[in-house]
């Protein structure tokens, strides 16, 4: 059974009205059976200009996923919207276990796009 958890930053610094959108969603996910699977919870651009996807993040195996050096690709259909190579250190989600995320792809990783906010992420080892 998969378990919610919030990464030690996050729990200091989220509000209640995020808590409880992440407990919502997670609540109402349904597995596909990827190994490591992304939902979408918003999208946005800081003032430097990079793209921020706030996903809750699933490991479904049994085994801790550590993210280093993994190319993740933000696709709507068949187009890649964006895509970088991560290295988070502070980013391992242990089996079995859902976590909040901020992924932030550099300005350059990503194309203004009409589909840019329907897009999903997808991990590539």
């Amino acid at each position: 059974m998969q378990t919610l958890k919030l990464e030690a930053t996050w729990e200091k610094a989220i509000s209640e009205k995020d808590r409880s959108l992440v407990q919502r969603v997670f609540e109402q996910e349904s597995f596909n059976g990827e190994p490591i699977q992304f939902t979408p919870l918003r999208m946005d651009r800081n003032y430097k200009g990079e793209l921020l996807v706030i996903v809750i993040v699933h490991n479904t195996t049994d085994e801790e996923k550590k993210f280093m050096n993994d190319k993740i690709s933000l696709v709507h259909g068949e187009v890649t919207l964006a895509e970088y190579v991560f290295t988070l250190p502070n980013l391992v989600v242990e089996a079995k276990t859902s976590i909040p995320w901020t992924f932030i792809f550099p300005v350059g990783s990503y194309k203004d796009s009409e589909g840019l906010s329907e897009g999903v992420l997808k991990i590539f080892p």
